[in-house]
Formats: C-alpha cells, sequence, structure tokens
C-alpha cells in the first residue's frame, strides 16, 4: 500500500529504544526523511538505521527550539512528530521517591508539551502541502487505561498523555491547524525497558520473573507480547494519508489486552 510517506520529513523522541529503533526503520522504508533524537547523542555518529540523529533532551525548552530550527533550516518542513520518549519508574507509591515521579511526568508528558508547542508552528505549514495534513503521533500505552500495582506514576503519566492528545487535536481543529494528533496504546511490549519493568517488579512482589511474564502473557488474548515493529506499523498508519480523519484518536496496538 501507497501511504503517501515519500518525500516528508520526521522526528521521532527516544530512538534509541526498542520502539524508537523500530519506528525509524518503518517510517524510512516508506520514503520519510528521519530524524532521529534522544538525549545526550553524539550527533556526528549515524542511527542505528543511518537516520540524522539529533540530540534533545525532551525536559529541555532550550533543545525543543533548538532541533526544530535546525530541521526548518535543514529541510524546511517537519511533517511527523513521533513523541517516543519515556520511562517507566516501577516501585511501591509508600516508598517511591517524590524525584522519580517528578520525571516521570517531566519526561512523558512536559516532553510531549514542549515538542507539540515547539514544532506545532512548523507542521502546520507543513501538514497545508500534503493530503491528510501533518501528523503528531505520541506513544501512550495500555497503562493509560487499565491500572497496575507498582506502576502509579507511570500509569498517571500515560492517562495524561491521552487526554492531552485528544485536548490537543480539537484545539488545534479550532485553531485550523492542518495537524492531526494520535495517540498509539501498546501493550506489553519485548523491549529492554519491559525487562527492567519486570526485574524490579519481581523484587516488589517477590515473584519470578517467569510467573510474571505469563501473567503477562494472558492478558494479551492473541497469546504473545507485542514487537516494536508492530508499534511501529502503527505509527505509520498514524501518519499516513490512509489515517487522514483520524483525528484525536487510540489506535491499540496491544492483541486484545485493552478487551480484557
Amino acid at each position: 500500500m501507497d501511504y503517501g510517506l515519500e518525500g516528508t520529513v520526521a522526528l521521532v523522541t527516544g530512538a534509541r529504544g526498542n520502539i524508537g529503533v523500530a519506528t525509524c526503520a518503518a517510517l524510512k522504508r516508506e520514503g520519510v526523511t528521519v530524524i532521529a533524537s534522544d538525549v545526550g547523542v553524539d550527533e556526528a555518529a549515524p542511527s542505528p538505521d543511518g537516520s540524522e540523529w539529533l540530540s534533545l533532551d525532551v525536559t529541555s525548552t532550550e533543545d525543543w527550539a533548538r532541533v526544530i530550527a535546525t530541521i526548518e533550516a535543514r529541510h524546511g518542513r517537519l511533517d511527523i512528530l513521533v513523541n517516543n520518549a519515556g520511562v517507566a519508574p516501577t516501585d511501591r507509591i509508600d516508598q517511591m521517591p517524590v524525584e522519580a515521579f517528578r520525571r516521570a511526568f517531566d519526561i512523558n508528558v512536559t516532553g510531549i508539551f514542549l515538542g507539540t508547542q515547539a514544532a506545532c508552528a512548523l507542521m502546520a505549514k507543513s501538514g497545508a502541502l500534503r493530503e491528510g495534513g501533518a501528523s503528531i503521533i505520541n506513544i501512550a500505552s495500555g497503562a493509560a487505561d487499565k491500572p497496575a500495582p507498582f506502576s502509579a506514576a507511570y500509569c498517571a503519566t500515560k492517562a495524561a498523555v491521552r487526554m492531552f492528545t485528544r485536548a490537543t487535536a480539537v484545539e488545534f481543529s479550532a485553531l485550523g491547524y492542518p495537524v492531526r494528533v494520535n495517540s498509539v496504546h501498546p501493550g506489553a511490549v519485548e523491549s529492554d525497558m519491559l525487562g527492567s519493568i519486570v526485574a524490579r517488579y519481581s523484587q516488589i512482589s517477590n515473584s519470578s520473573t517467569d510467573d510474571l511474564y505469563a501473567a503477562m502473557l494472558k492478558g494479551h488474548p492473541m497469546g504473545r507480547l507485542v514487537k516494536p515493529s508492530e508499534v511501529a506499523d502503527g505509527v505509520v498508519f498514524l501518519a499516513s494519508r490512509a489515517a487522514r480523519y483520524s483525528h484525536g484518536a487510540v489506535l491499540h496496538v496491544d492483541g486484545g489486552h485493552a478487551c480484557t
């Protein structure tokens, strides 16, 4: 299928993570010029798939301004913004340091706000040039809808991402911006992040990691974890003209987890 993405420009945050790597690769296959970003990267080094690298701390207003200005100077447009950077602190509420809770909101929520704020003017100009407009895709989580123990900060931030996405969608429509805003909600993804969560969960709950993974699989009706490439495929769809009337929507990529 021709998604109509050839010649567009995308910025992906959190591009060193498993979902970020898969998303950059999937967009590149569709002919997108991809700018991969993450905190503290060497901008002179190529990304894993050869995309352009830009260092970006998503909690920094100054970093966002620099990155968007750089993209505009080099490419003249920004059609796709994938807000993927995120952290998942795992701890008991009565023992979690407040600094960890605040950091989760700074990265997972404020980072998306700052990116949307910094990019919207350039994306509005770019969106006027293509069918379906420009596209912001926020990576949320099934945790936005289904709470889990020892994940209060993560669940709260992802619920905030869901509502921020919806509020931004209706505001951009009110302003006449040709920029669609949607969110992707993966289930449990095969990733380094999930491995860290399970290891910490095992410590807190005195459960074996094997038992924890087995419980996760039971919660996914299709019987397996989500592959990063499957999340990336959802991003490609929402970025494309095939999703030109999807706005403020939630795309679950979870093998039916949201239905259980």
